[in-house]
């Protein structure tokens, strides 16, 4: 099981100059098991990169919508200094 499982990168299912023990090997039960946990560790690194990209994004968005806020207080301070400068 070791050998059949090396073979799975983080990112992609490839070997990496690593090669695959041959299924005739492996009982019918192993290959069901060693397909199981291949399965399992590529969906769970799928998800974990989607929840990554996911707080990224929403990080971005917040930073945004500060820096947004941020700039039309900015600007209402300046007309508010403008309009009390044309008044005197």
């Amino acid at each position: 099981m070791e050998n059949a499982c090396a073979c799975l990168s983080s990112q992609k299912i490839v070997c990496h100059g690593k090669k695959w023990t041959k299924w005739s090997n492996f009982t019918l039960n192993q290959q069901k098991t060693t397909t199981k946990t291949n399965l399992m560790a590529f969906i769970s690194n799928k998800l974990r990169k989607k929840q990554n990209k996911a707080k990224l994004c929403e990080k971005h968005f917040i930073n945004q919508f500060v820096t947004m806020i941020k700039n039309k207080t900015k600007n209402y301070k300046n007309i508010k200094k403008q309009q009390v400068n044309m008044a005197l």
